[in-house]
This record gives C-alpha cells, sequence and structure tokens, in this order.
C-alpha cells in the first residue's frame, strides 16, 4: 500500500513539472462583411464598379482541316447532349444541311461513312412544320435545332435534315457530313435569318463580318481558319484590297483580268475590257471558268484530260508552270503551279490536277477556289457589301 501511494505521488509529480505551459496566444477578432447579394440590394451598380460584369465573346476561330488537297471542313456539335459533324463552310450556299438517320443506307450508301442527326435524343431540338426541302439533288425536311462550334452556340436554327443523297460525284466524293451556307441570305431556302445571319441575331458576335485563312501545306492536316465577327491582322501582308459586291447573293464581284503568262514578253488574257463577273468559293480548290475557256487554259498549261471532266499535268512540272496573274481591284494577284494544281492520291500514285474545269455558272460567271483563295487572305463584309483580299502574312 505504501508502495502504490508512493508511485502515484511520483506519477503525479512527473506529469506536472515536465507539462509544457503554451504562453504565445493570439487573438484575431473576425469582422463579418456584407455578402455580395447584400451589396447588390443596397446599390445594383455594384457589379459594375468591381467590373466583374459577365462577359461574352464577340468573334471566334474556327479551325478548319483539309481533306486530300480538296476540301475544308470543321467539327460542330449538334443538339444536347452534342452529335459531332464535320461540316463544309460554303461562300456559294445559303442554307445549312445534314444527313438524316432517315437517310437509308441501303438506298444510299454514302450514308454508311456519314454521321447521321437524330433529333429524338436532343432535348434542345423544337419542333417546326417539317417542310420538305429539295434543293440540287438533296431531299429532306426542315428542322431546328442548337449548333455549337467552339465558344460559340447557336439556339434555335433553322436546317435541312437531309434523307435522299444525289448519286453524283459532287456528294459521293464529299468527305465531310455536310455544309454550312455563308452566302447572302437571298440564297437561303430553309430560312431567313441562316448560321451567320443568326450569329449576328443573337449577338454572339458583333461584327458582320467573317475572314478565310487557308492552308495549304501537305506537312499538316490542319486545313487554315475562318475568324467569325472579324478579321486577323496576323495572317495579312500589307493593305487589304476592297471591291464591292455585284449582286448580292453570291459573294460576287468583278475581276478586272486573267492572264497566263506565256513567256517573259507574252500573255494570253480571258477577261475583254468590260472584265468579267466571279464569285468567290470556299467549299472546293477548284477554279470555275466559263466552259469555252475550259480547254484553253488547260492546254497552255499543259493538262491532258482526266477523270470527271478534269486536267492532269506531271507531278514533277507543278514547279515549272506558268504564272497567273488575277487582277482584282485594280492590284494583282499572283498565283503560281503550286496554287493551283491539286495533289491527290490514287491507287497509282500521286496525281497533280488542275484547278481549272468548268464553273456550270450561267452568264459567264467564273469562280474562284481553294486554288486561288489559298494564295490570299479573305474577308466578307455583310455590312458594307464588299470583299477584302490580301496578301499573306
Amino acid at each position: 500500500m505504501y508502495r502504490l501511494l508512493l508511485f502515484v505521488v511520483f506519477y503525479n509529480v512527473f506529469c506536472i513539472t515536465t507539462e509544457k505551459v503554451e504562453t504565445n496566444v493570439y487573438r484575431i477578432p473576425l469582422v463579418r462583411r456584407k455578402s455580395p447579394l447584400e451589396m447588390l440590394i443596397k446599390d445594383p451598380q455594384y457589379t459594375r464598379k468591381l467590373n466583374i460584369q459577365k462577359t461574352h465573346p464577340t468573334n471566334e476561330n474556327i479551325t478548319l482541316y483539309k481533306y486530300l488537297d480538296s476540301e475544308y471542313y470543321a467539327n460542330i456539335l449538334v443538339g444536347k447532349p452534342g452529335q459531332q459533324f464535320t461540316m463544309i463552310f460554303d461562300t456559294t450556299w445559303g442554307d445549312m444541311w445534314l444527313p438524316s438517320k432517315l437517310c437509308s443506307r441501303k438506298m444510299y450508301p454514302i450514308c454508311f461513312a456519314k454521321h447521321l442527326y437524330d433529333p429524338d435524343v436532343s432535348s434542345s431540338h423544337k419542333y417546326i412544320d417539317p417542310a420538305p426541302f429539295n434543293v440540287d439533288g438533296l431531299v429532306g425536311n426542315l428542322t431546328c435545332d442548337t449548333v455549337v462550334m467552339g465558344h460559340l452556340n447557336v439556339s434555335d436554327l433553322i436546317f435541312a435534315s437531309i434523307s435522299e443523297i444525289p448519286s453524283v460525284p459532287q456528294y459521293q466524293m464529299m468527305h465531310a457530313d455536310g455544309l454550312i451556307g455563308l452566302g447572302y441570305n437571298t440564297l437561303a431556302r430553309t430560312t431567313t435569318q441562316p448560321f451567320f445571319y443568326k450569329l449576328l441575331e443573337d449577338k454572339k458576335i458583333l461584327k458582320p463580318i467573317f475572314s478565310v485563312y487557308m492552308n495549304r501545306d501537305a506537312n499538316t492536316n490542319k486545313g487554315g481558319i475562318i475568324f467569325l465577327g472579324g478579321i486577323e491582322p496576323k495572317h495579312i501582308k500589307g493593305e487589304i484590297t476592297y471591291v464591292p459586291v455585284t449582286t448580292k447573293k453570291y459573294w460576287q464581284i468583278q475581276m478586272n483580268q486573267f492572264s497566263i503568262q506565256q513567256n517573259k514578253t507574252n500573255s494570253e488574257k480571258f477577261c475583254g475590257n468590260q472584265g468579267c463577273q466571279v464569285i468567290l468559293d470556299t467549299s472546293s480548290n477548284s477554279i470555275g471558268v466559263p466552259n469555252e475557256y475550259v480547254l484553253k487554259i488547260n492546254n497552255i498549261i499543259e493538262a491532258t484530260k482526266y477523270l470527271y471532266n478534269r486536267y492532269e499535268v506531271p507531278c514533277s512540272k507543278v514547279n515549272k508552270l506558268p504564272k497567273i496573274t488575277i487582277n482584282i481591284g485594280s492590284r494583282d494577284f499572283r498565283i503560281s503551279g503550286r496554287h493551283y494544281i491539286q495533289k491527290m492520291e490514287n491507287e497509282n500514285g500521286t496525281v497533280c490536277i488542275s484547278a481549272f474545269c468548268d464553273s456550270g455558272l450561267s452568264d459567264g460567271l467564273w469562280s474562284l477556289g481553294g486554288g486561288f483563295l489559298s494564295s490570299v487572305y479573305t474577308t466578307f463584309d455583310l455590312e458594307n457589301n464588299r470583299v477584302g483580299i490580301a496578301n499573306l502574312g
């Protein structure tokens, strides 16, 4: 008993004498500040004063990809959840169209290679009167849904859902799923507010301008950029030459002269004193000319007949082909063989296709596609009804 009592006394003394007492005490006062909601109730201008207003993009860069040096397309999402599609931006069309889930793969085998739009799985799809759509052999109905690309979204966009795709090279050789028209709304058959006009109406972009930079570099699948809502100076060298749109349907302008340099002193000219009317076509690499000029132009560059009424040149001669001068707005723009020749692969290797073909347009219209547009930076100004062309930086 004595030993136990001694142990308890010793333990208590030890614990008391070895306990560390903290003497550094800090007191921090807590201050209650008013919440943002309380401040907003007191002063409706509170968020503006703090400069924390929600901002929206006023333009958007859309990356273009390319297929076989002949087609430029972008990735978009349609509906919620987003259904992914590859789309061509086409300045010679007014409408947007997509292949539909109703496209019979048995009747139209091309639909095996396409993403097919299904409105039934989209919560943002809106039923509208399914008016028939039948343009250029494409048959379907109108529908309405949300379209998203980059940071932009266009809600309640009316477009065509296609169930019948004609068996013609124009569509059977098309790599992308569908097409977004960037022509004037006078070309549209679906709505008076097609894609670009709807962007402006919804204030998703501020400036009624879009610009195109095409990249023909064979070492990358990136095909350039379409800039919705403005101009990107980094792609421009020197000044922009502006010319007025002559007919508000296509992006149609005056081309003063088209000439091919045959030797140091002589060139063959194809526009008379009054010049030629041309449309700008972002959907292909071809340069469309009136039918009577097709053979003559291809003979000058020593191209021979190929498939589908196209012409080819030996790939070894591309860098030796004559320079071509296109005069627009009293300014000369020069293109060489690397611009107006498309390099494509077939079962026998690489084939070099001339961009010059029948435009298929009436009234002697020409079309300038990637064979020209890949050599320049082009801006389309809807507000001032003009086209701007500059050399690439």
